[in-house]
C-alpha cells in the first residue's frame, strides 16, 4: 500500500525525517507530495529553497520511494491524493502531529471514500522543529 505525506519541507529538518520514517512503516511505498514554491510564498511569504532543490534532497532519502508535484492552488493536497488513487486505489494519507481532521481540508473531500485511509499524529504529536522557526532563528543571527 502506498503512503502519502505532503508538505513544503523548506528546509528539511529532523522532525520531517521522523515523520517520513514513521509514515513508511504504514505501507510498502512512501510517496512525498512536495508543495510548490508558490504555496510556500502564500504560507510563509517566500520560499527558502526552490522546489527542485527540495525535491533532489528528499528523493535521495532512503525511505522515500518517489517525490511528486501536485496542484496546490487550493492550499490542499487533494490533487496529490487524486494522482495516487488513480495508480493504486488504496492509499494512506499520513499527516504529521500538527494536523487533525479539523484542519485537513483533504479529510472533508476523501475521508468517506473506501480507498483513502487517514492517519494523524504520524511521527509523534510533539513538534521537534518547524521550518518557520528554524528560518526565523537563522535570520535573527545573520
Amino acid at each position: 500500500m502506498m503512503v502519502l505525506v505532503t508538505g513544503g519541507f523548506d528546509p528539511l529538518h529532523g522532525g520531517h525525517i521522523k515523520y517520513f520514517e514513521a509514515a513508511k512503516k504504514l505501507g510498502n511505498k512512501l510517496i512525498v507530495g512536495l508543495n510548490s514554491d508558490a504555496w510556500l510564498k502564500r504560507k510563509k511569504g517566500k520560499a527558502f529553497m526552490a522546489f527542485d532543490e527540495r525535491k533532489l534532497i528528499i528523493e535521495n532519502l532512503s525511505m522515500v520511494n518517489r517525490v511528486i508535484s501536485f496542484n496546490d492552488d487550493d492550499d490542499s493536497a487533494c490533487d496529490a491524493i487524486y494522482q495516487l488513487i488513480k495508480i493504486d486505489h488504496q492509499i494512506i494519507f499520513a499527516n504529521g502531529g500538527d494536523r487533525t481532521k479539523d484542519n485537513s481540508p483533504e479529510y472533508d473531500t476523501y475521508s468517506k471514500l473506501p480507498w483513502v485511509r487517514f492517519e494523524f499524529g504520524v511521527g509523534g504529536t510533539d513538534k521537534i522543529n518547524s521550518s518557520s522557526s528554524l528560518l526565523k532563528n537563522w535570520e535573527e543571527h545573520v
